[in-house]
């Protein structure tokens, strides 16, 4: 092999499979030269080439020990490691070998035109992972001795500030990333700039997104100039939109090397840089190249005396990706997050959304188990509910209903579903027992409302679940691991609805009523009272299970070498545990915690997906909260309950009392004490069908633990937890001895749910991309603050305490919690907030109603929060008006 082979490959010798040696960037550019696409000449120097140069410094490895030793909240220390690393490398030569291969290269394209020098690493331009702009980039470089600094240059850019902490955030090693550099012919532009085949802003997957200046391109990557910005609907070929800039600057190459940044004169600032008809030869362009790599690009271009050139291409990887989503018919169907739904959007197992799937009982063809109403997506669930935005009447229920999970819902479908596209007639045909069932369904509703007394109805509702749990323990024992035992599970998530439904319609009128009692109430009621009225009740599943954590803590509280032991707690809860078993005085405790994870040990971070862990299974961070309740008085959780109760009882009086004036206000106090009766005993059941739902899910998961096992031993699975990477079908099919295709992706599902974990889903998305933008308005907010929907009012300060997974992390009392989302499983955590402030969420939504209970000022939907506010942070939350203000 000669040198020139070793460290020099020409773009007509690259292919996609490539890129360990040339980059993401120098094997786009292989593959579309390769493939006839209008790419400017050039060659890559190669990865070994960057090796090759880096073994010439014999202290190599104290640099990355100094790169290692970085932390990501280290600005200063990266900046320091950063400078040092680069000013030892440019002193070091470029070995006189690759120097050769370097010209011989360059005299082989032609040594009379200008070039580009560009990076590429081997860990940018993926599909999942775009790391542009993080090396540099030399422009018209014209002689032998300009060209081989440059290629320094660019090799030594791997070590920027910014290419160090991205590195880092992405977690990839800095000895595992190699560079490449790319020389190319540089192509004097008369007009240049970028074009997305997706929109990178709206998601829509039909709208090119154009955006162009005069000169080269780096003025416009960099920030140096407003483009014309230019919309195409490639369905229709059509230019749907365009906006003329005002383009003060172009930035052009120097006769002696190098560029400058020059004014442009009134006339060509305010003229359009590109005509009609190169707007759609670019879009054509650009849906080609996606069509080749099957997949949405970003496209770097330049147009020289009226030919087009490509630059680059690479994947568009802020786009939330719609496999999942394509559309049954010719239409546009609109989607919503069922993770918002449930206040939980964490990427889900496989397992988790096809057990999910297979409980919707609606949307299924004669003999599937799996809904095609719920659809699965990077690892999200999205409800297709779009022939009920096509109903009128559904469409009002629907709009009512979801605006309960988030304030912003129906302004986003209304949106959606205002595109001519979706305009359509509904296809729903209710059938006379469909019919039928709703209607005794609103009967229940209206006899709770108006004249059934609910008094405990919650106990009711407690004994059902008993003994449905009994019954679904008898059937899965009889069950034998395997065929049988999937078989069972899918069958008894088929018997699970039903269940919940008996205890419905009492909590649909608790709901309704709780909607009617500030309309009741009109202007003369407290609004105090309007938040009061409903707080501290007894037999919500949810307060229930804080008060009994509290209760465990107390007993804890009592023996000193359990709390000795509660303040050395690490991250290895079974050794702690092991140890508290032999604690002097903790038999107490213990005999507490077993019969606490009896009752309810099922629950946990993300419940709503089987395979995660739940607390029988780790639970530390429940100890954690126990470590801190020990800290505060005895009793104070029971203290602060029946304090709550008693501000219950002091505004029902006087809403009761407030209601009884002027004419017919004795009627008007009765209606407004049964509305109040209504909205106690029917909201207390607003956890029942989650608790029952998560108690059901252990008992199902141990039923496929013991069916994993027999899978590994008959080699049809390579551990027992690829079970979770497997659909309940594709499961009961492995034990068929069918479906070992299927089995060979769970390696790339792995990998998929890591990466999809990345990504925050959008509320609302339609079959072809586009994610409706809408937001939070409050009218007179001061500047600079952040707002979202009030959900519970009150106003605090205090510190902010970031929390993204509660597996990890507590709070200390008074803290305010600001997280991406809760559910149950967060639930211990308020018992020490001050104040709540999360991503997502409504009026109804878990984390609302327990702060509401808590009587915890609470703004949700403040989109981004997790990222604009950081731990220590002072803050004032107005849960009244919805605003937060950083002190």
């Amino acid at each position: 092999m000669t040198d020139q082979d070793a460290w020099i490959l020409p773009f007509a010798d690259i292919r996609a499979t490539d890129l360990p040696l040339v980059g993401g960037k120098g094997a786009n550019l292989g593959e579309m030269t390769h493939f006839g696409f209008p790419v400017p000449p050039g060659f890559c120097l190669t990865t070994d080439a960057f090796h090759h140069f880096l073994s010439a410094y014999p202290r190599l490895d104290e640099l990355y020990a100094l790169l290692d030793g970085v932390r990501l909240d280290d600005l200063a220390g990266a900046r320091a490691a950063g400078r040092r690393v680069r000013e030892t490398l440019l002193t070091v030569p470029v070995p006189p070998d690759i120097q050769a291969a370097v010209a011989r290269a360059w005299r082989g394209i032609g040594t009379d035109r200008a070039y580009a020098v560009r990076s590429s690493a081997t860990a940018e331009d993926l599909p999942d992972a775009s790391f542009a702009g993080q090396q540099d980039t030399y422009l018209n470089v014209l002689d032998e001795a300009a060209l081989i600094d440059a290629v320094r240059r660019c090799w030594v850019s791997l070590f920027t500030d910014r290419a160090i902490l991205y590195r880092i955030r992405s977690g990839f090693d800095h000895r595992g990333v190699g560079l490449s550099v790319i020389v190319q012919q540089m192509i004097d532009s008369d007009v240049s700039g970028t074009l997305f085949t997706a929109d990178p802003l709206s998601g829509h997957r039909h709208t090119v997104a154009i955006d162009a200046g005069f000169g080269l391109g780096e003025a416009l990557v960099g920030g140096l100039v407003s483009p014309d910005a230019f919309r195409v609907d490639t369905r229709s070929r059509s230019i749907v939109d365009r906006r003329i800039a005002d383009k003060q600057v172009a930035i052009v190459p120097r006769a002696d090397g190098g560029v400058d940044k020059v004014a442009l004169d009134d006339t060509r600032r305010a003229a359009t840089a590109l005509t009609d008809e190169q707007i759609l030869a670019l879009a054509d362009l650009g849906r080609s190249v996606e069509a080749h790599y099957g997949a949405p690009q970003d496209i770097e271009w330049a147009i020289q005396d009226g030919r087009i050139h490509l630059l680059q291409a690479r994947p568009i990887t802020s786009l939330f990706p719609i496999d999942g989503l394509v559309s049954p018919d010719d239409s546009l169907h609109v989607f919503f997050s069922m993770g918002h739904q449930q206040n939980m959007t964490r990427a889900m197992s496989p397992m988790g959304m096809s057990v999910v799937r297979c409980l919707v009982p609606i949307g299924k063809e004669h003999g599937e188990t799996e809904s095609r109403l719920v659809r699965s997506n990077a690892g999200r669930m999205f409800a297709d509910i779009t022939q009920a935005l096509r109903h009128p009447r559904l469409r009002k229920v629907l709009m009512g209903v979801l605006s309960q999970f988030d304030g912003l819902a129906p302004e986003a479908l209304d949106k959606a579903s205002r595109r001519p596209e979706f305009q359509r007639p509904h296809q729903i045909r209710a059938s006379f027992a469909q019919r039928r069932a709703i209607a005794r369904v609103a009967l229940r509703v209206l006899a709770a409302v108006g004249w059934q007394d609910l008094s405990d109805r919650y106990r009711v509702a407690d004994e059902r679940i008993a003994l449905h749990l009994r019954d679904v323990r008898a059937r899965l024992a009889g069950a034998e691991p395997g065929e049988a035992a999937v078989g069972a599970v899918i069958a008894e998530l088929g018997r699970l609805l039903p269940v919940a439904l008996v205890w419905l319609p009492q909590f649909a009128a608790g709901a309704l009523a709780q909607r009617l009692i500030p309309r009741l109430a009109g202007s003369w009621a407290d609004p105090h009272d309007l938040d009061a009225y409903d707080l501290g009740l007894p037999g919500n599943a949810v307060t229930e299970m804080n008060l009994a954590l509290g209760d465990v803590a107390d007993v804890a509280r009592r023996a000193p070498a359990v709390v000795a032991l509660l303040a050395e707690l690490g991250a290895d809860s079974r050794s702690w545990l092991a140890e508290a078993e032999r604690a002097e005085g903790s038999g107490p405790f213990m005999v507490a915690w077993r019969d606490f994870l009896t009752e309810y040990g099922a629950r946990g971070s993300a419940e709503i997906d089987i395979a995660t862990p739940r607390w029988y299974e780790e639970p530390l961070p429940l100890l954690k909260v126990i470590a801190k309740h020990v800290e505060q008085e005895p009793g104070s959780h029971r203290a602060q309950h029946e304090a709550l109760a008693e501000a219950r009882r002091g505004a029902v009086a006087r809403l009761v009392s407030g209601a009884n004036h002027g004419p017919g206000g004795r009627l008007r106090a009765r209606i407004m004490r049964r509305l109040i009766h209504v909205s106690h005993e029917g909201g207390v059941l607003r956890e029942h069908h989650k608790f029952l739902a998560v108690q059901v899910f252990r008992l199902l998961k141990e039923a496929l633990e013991e069916t994993a096992p027999r899978l590994v031993a008959d080699g049809k699975l390579q551990q027992t937890a690829d079970v979770w990477f497997l659909s309940l079908p594709e499961l009961l099919a492995l034990c068929r001895g069918q479906g070992a295709d299927t089995v060979a992706q769970i390696p790339a599902r792995r990998q998929d749910i890591l990466r999809f974990d990345t990504l925050t889903p959008p509320m609302v998305i339609t079959s072809d991309g586009e994610i409706p933008t809408v937001e939070h308005h409050v009218a007179d907010a001061p500047p600079g603050a952040l707002v979202g929907a009030a959900v519970s009012g009150g106003v605090v300060e205090g510190l902010v305490h970031v929390i993204r997974d509660p597996l990890t992390e507590t709070l200390a009392p008074g803290e305010i919690l600001v997280a991406p989302f809760t559910d149950p499983g967060w639930t211990p955590l308020f018992i020490n907030a001050g104040g709540l402030i999360l991503e997502i969420g409504g009026i109804m939504t878990h984390g609302s109603v327990v702060a509401r209970e808590y009587g915890i000022p609470a703004v949700v939907g403040v989109r981004g929060a997790t990222e604009r506010l950081q731990t220590g942070q002072r803050v004032r939350i107005d849960g009244n008006r919805g605003v937060i203000e950083v002190l």
